[in-house]
């Protein structure tokens, strides 16, 4: 008998075919054994509402035990029929949202025959689970565990090194195959890309359980970060690192193979004005630029170099904000150039003048033949998908090997960049969501060109997810989280849900727009609610129209709109204290929740108004948040079609201005 602890099972599985719930809908007839009638009986109470798995357990036991007894109580079952296809999916889908689904035929019918009288309890729910099974993954002799600590012995590490290793676990058939190819290849590039929801951060785990020592974990946030370290032995913490933190230890093993001429890079935000800035570094005008005005053109130059695989600033790189077919990029270059320069000197780094993010320090190592310390071992790269060339080539030069783990469709603005000689495998059945979404996800990853020719999104036979649909917001649960696809919308709901006494957390990453986009209209209310001059509002307000923000002056021209919008940022709990979460589309990434409401905006693009990401990338991050109930807008794919439509129209729209900045003329 396996050791290994099975997970805990999050659905119900009831001792009712398929078939025979639809002759139960369409003609009434009961099904003909107590477990089939007990299966039944207890749907019809399920579909109803949310009941507590071991309630149903004791029902299914209970209602066994009187239909076998009475011929007569199974005939009490006897329905008015007439029902069809949709009453069927109907039926159904109410049960998913309450976490219960039928039990598999064949697997039903093999316990009918064993015995149609009795329910079997926690022996069919454990067939029932299909989707992770025990697996076996052999890890090659050359790659065994080694000694941190250095307290073990040279020649036994060396033996420890020479034996194969057996690792057992449970995982999906492609999650032992992804497994199975990282133990077999230890020094190579890796392309891991999997579906949300399909366990990537269950490798990592089992990878570092494994062979603890031999990897390294790497993430873009300290959430991420925090939520493994809680897992793994202290030990195997010590490997866990967020981006910042790689970047920072990568330069100062630079700094110490003596590459960087003394100066070690570390990640810092400058608080210092542009003016400040561009006085301290010497920068000069350019034209009828000032010195602050070509810092900023310089910073965002540099931005879109390290996001490049370039190794010189090109005059491309300034197409945001400088027309350089018309005027002299050489300047502008240059400038761009002593910046990049200034970055990366001791002296005027002293006491944190420009700041360094871990795209610079990135860009920077890169150009500089950095490669990463061998002793980290072979690199997990977690959202892999949003790794800059620079990052992508430094990390090639790799010897122990690097696995990337990402989602391309989570990349939500930009293209997703891969190693050319990398081995790529692919994950596509979820563990989060159950078959019930499948339809969705796979006609959202349709509309993205990425999904065009990939395989398609399954979700788990054994994972119940309800896809509910409401027809007014009202509808939805006060529970779970609450995602949006516009901050005005947001806070509107927000400002709502305080009156009516609900708990609320807004994520942080929301937090931060949100927090912006309000600084300067309280700043302007507060003015005129202290009788001040009404100016300053109006300008507000023009500014809210000429957005297509105007139900955010509204909501501040209501009666105490503004005191109330102050009000419920004030009154914001933690998020383990909240009955509701709330938070923007593109911000929901390694979120889970067992309920997910999606307002109409994630899904309606705003007339005239351009999107940094793809909407139909976030809508496909935030629908695949849910695990037990998703609810959505009976229109939702429509409308995402529409806007889809509209944001590459947008793209294209902007692709052309930028060309004819660049002087090109298009054809005719």
């Amino acid at each position: 008998m396996s050791r290994l602890q099975h997970p805990v099972l999050n659905t119900t599985f009831l001792p009712l075919q398929r078939k025979s719930l639809a002759r139960y809908i369409a003609h009434g007839t009961p099904p003909q054994t107590a477990l089939e009638q007990a299966g039944l009986m207890a749907a019809q109470l399920c579909r109803a509402r949310l009941h507590a798995p071991a309630e149903i357990e004791r029902l299914l036991h209970d209602a066994c035990v009187l239909f076998a007894s009475s011929e007569d109580a199974g005939k009490q079952l006897a329905g008015a029929g007439g029902g069809a296809q949709p009453e069927l999916d109907a039926w159904l889908s109410a049960l998913a949202a309450h976490g219960v689904l039928l039990a598999p035929a064949e697997i039903l019918q093999d316990f009918i025959g064993q015995s149609p009288q009795a329910y079997p309890g926690l022996a069919l729910q454990l067939a029932c689970q299909e989707t992770l099974v025990e697996q076996e993954i052999h890890f090659p002799a050359a790659f065994g565990s080694e000694d941190e600590d250095g307290a073990q012995d040279p020649g036994e590490a060396m033996a420890t090194d020479a034996r194969a290793f057996e690792h057992h676990g449970l995982y999906t058939s492609e999650q032992a195959r992804v497994l199975r190819a990282i133990a077999a290849n230890p020094d190579e590039l890796i392309d891991l890309d999997g579906y949300a929801g399909t366990g990537k951060g269950h490798l990592v785990l089992a990878l570092m359980d494994a062979r603890p020592g031999r990897y390294t974990y790497i993430a873009p946030s300290r959430g991420q970060v925090d939520a493994f370290r809680a897992r793994v032995p202290a030990s195997t913490a010590r490997r866990l690192m967020t981006q910042i933190e790689f970047a920072n230890h990568l330069a100062q093993h630079a700094a110490r193979s003596g590459k960087t001429r003394g100066f070690v890079a570390t990640y810092r935000i400058s608080t210092l004005s542009p003016r400040v800035i561009a006085d301290r570094i010497g920068l000069q005008p350019i034209g009828s630029r000032t010195p602050e005005q070509v810092l900023r053109t310089a910073l965002d130059a540099i931005t879109q170099w390290c996001a490049s695989s370039a190794a010189s600033l090109q005059p491309w790189h300034f197409k945001r904000t400088v027309h350089w077919a018309m005027i002299n990029a050489d300047p502008y270059i240059a400038a761009a150039e002593q910046v990049w320069r200034c970055m990366f000197d001791a002296g005027v780094q002293r006491g944190g003048c420009l700041s360094l993010t871990a795209a610079h320090i990135g860009k920077w190592l890169w150009l500089q033949g950095v490669a990463p310390p061998l002793e980290l071992g072979m690199l997990l790269i977690d959202e892999a998908h949003d790794l800059s060339p620079a990052w992508r080539q430094l990390l090639a030069a790799h010897a122990p090997g690097v696995v990337s783990l990402g989602d391309p469709h989570q990349r939500l603005s930009g293209n997703v960049h891969r190693w050319q000689a990398a081995k790529r495998v692919e994950m596509h059945q979820s563990v989060r969501q159950g078959r019930q979404v499948d339809e969705l996800v796979n006609q959202t990853l349709a509309m993205d060109y990425l999904g065009r020719d990939a395989e398609p999104f399954a979700g788990a036979t054994d994972r119940a997810t309800g896809l509910l649909q409401y027809a007014d917001w009202s509808q939805v649960p006060d529970a779970g989280i609450r995602i949006y696809g516009d901050v005005v919308r947001l806070m509107e709901d927000a400002v709502r849900l305080h009156a009516r006494g609900a708990r609320l957390h807004i994520h942080p990453a929301t937090l931060r727009p949100l927090h912006s986009a309000l600084r300067e209209p309280i700043e302007a209310w507060n003015v005129v609610r202290q009788g001040g001059s009404l100016r300053p509002w109006e300008r507000v307000v023009e500014q809210f129209v000429a957005r297509g923000e105007g139900r955010l002056a509204d909501l501040f021209t209501r009666s105490d709109g503004g005191q109330r919008i102050m009000q419920t940022l004030q009154a914001l709990v933690p998020v383990e204290d909240s009955q509701i979460v709330l938070c923007l589309a593109e911000h929901a990434k390694n979120l889970q929740f067992d309920v997910v409401s999606m307002s109409d905006c994630c899904f309606k693009a705003v007339a005239g108004k351009r999107s940094r990401h793809s909407p139909v990338r976030a809508a496909y991050v935030a629908m695949t948040r849910a695990s037990r109930q998703l609810w959505l807008p009976g229109d939702a794919v429509a409308q995402l079609q529409q806007s889809a439509a509209e944001h590459e129209r947008s793209r294209e729209q902007m692709r052309q201005e930028r060309q004819h900045a660049a002087g090109h003329r298009h054809a005719r």
